[in-house]
């Protein structure tokens, strides 16, 4: 299966290399018919579509299904492009598919935003003024680069006498963020400005406005030195394609005619760099295809968002539809019908949160068992 996987962080290599090997034990998966539901989902075509698919309903065997409907159709496998958020994810859905259609799973793209914003990267690397293969640079590295020039910055919020450089992992992950947002450095210093001035007569306000100039200072630097090495970071890898197919409608063009189907898994977890990159692949939606579920993101780090599920029939796809998966088939009625309960209270999704157990109860009522916490200290 020709999957595009990277690992950009260095603690991704090191788990690689020591972490223990885990014997894989041969797993037979029966997969049961579509039900109503998924097959309804799996069918549509046409116009943009959300699946909002809560634990256990089978998402995955949704979107494998509609994958295998393409190609059964006659669909080019190198004309359908598949996204996620983690290579765990990516992995599986390969697996499934390469399972039942292994020669057409082979041409398929499958990988994750940034595994596809790196082969973006790679094939137009002289729009974007890069070597065909540029160097990924790990937060050590990033940490290190700015290191060495702190000292000229004359900092005065981002300055700890005591140990200069502690302050650069937390300045690194507001620049991430940003890039997840697709707010370059400039764009970054005019919001700081803005800040500045709404800030008129309140302290704190005011030195948060300060705090966000000096973090778009460094921004400013970091690129260039970033430039000089023709390097990118994690950020990079999504940000810049789409920054380059948002000012190049002829290049987003041939894109847009390589791929007709667009499906998304994990949607809940995009980020809205994410987001802008499907509308410069997919601008009116059609053939766009995701699932995910609100409640279930964990991303946030990254800059993912529920609300991302929200907005999707509402702003950012604008006539798309919407499907929903009722029957779960991973738990006991007692466990899914305590999810549905505490679901409800969740502020991520305003959508119903029922659920039906395909296994029906098993007898045994969940139980709240309180216990006392330890004493500290002698």
């Amino acid at each position: 299966v020709r999957m595009k996987k990277m690992s950009p962080e260095s603690g991704q290599l090191l788990d690689a290399l020591l972490l223990p090997v885990v014997e894989a034990k041969d797993e037979v998966r029966i997969e049961k018919p579509l039900n109503a539901e998924q097959a309804a989902a799996a069918n549509h075509r046409g116009s943009a579509y959300l699946l909002e698919a809560g634990p256990g309903t089978g998402k995955t065997q949704t979107l494998t299904a509609r994958v295998i409907q393409l190609i059964d159709e006659g669909v080019d496998p190198r004309r359908v492009l598949v996204l996620t958020y983690s290579n765990k994810a990516a992995g599986e859905m390969a697996e499934r598919i390469a399972a039942k259609k292994p020669n057409e799973a082979a041409a398929k793209w499958i990988g994750t935003f940034h595994a596809f914003g790196l082969d973006l990267i790679r094939r137009l690397h002289s729009e974007f003024g890069l070597p065909a293969d540029p160097r990924l640079m790990v937060r050590v590295e990033a940490v290190e680069l700015l290191e060495k020039e702190f000292p000229k910055l004359e900092l005065e919020h981002y300055r700890d006498l005591h140990d200069p450089t502690r302050l650069i992992g937390d300045i690194l992950a507001a620049i991430s963020r940003a890039k997840d947002e697709v707010v370059g450095p400039d764009r970054y210093a005019e919001c700081a400005e803005t800040m500045r001035r709404d800030a008129e007569g309140v302290d704190q306000q005011h030195i948060r406005a300060l705090e966000a100039a000096e973090i778009a200072r460094i921004y400013t630097l970091y690129e260039a030195l970033k430039k000089e090495r023709d390097a990118l970071d994690f950020g990079d890898l999504v940000a810049r394609p789409v920054e380059l197919l948002e000012a190049r409608p002829d290049i987003a063009c041939i894109l847009q005619q390589t791929y007709d189907h667009v499906l998304v898994d994990e949607y809940q977890d995009v980020n809205r760099a994410s987001v802008r990159l499907l509308q410069a692949l997919c601008p009116t939606g059609a053939n766009l295809w995701v699932v995910g579920d609100a409640r279930q993101s964990i991303y946030r780090f990254r800059g993912a968002s529920p609300v991302s599920t929200s907005r999707f029939t509402s702003q950012d796809f604008p006539g798309a539809l919407s499907g929903r998966l009722r029957i779960n088939y991973r738990s006991t009625d007692e466990i899914v019908s305590g999810y549905s309960a505490f679901a409800r209270q969740m502020t991520a999704s305003t959508s119903d949160t029922t659920l039906d157990a395909d296994r029906g109860p098993s007898g045994n009522p969940i139980e709240l068992r309180l216990l006392a916490g330890l004493p500290l200290g002698p």
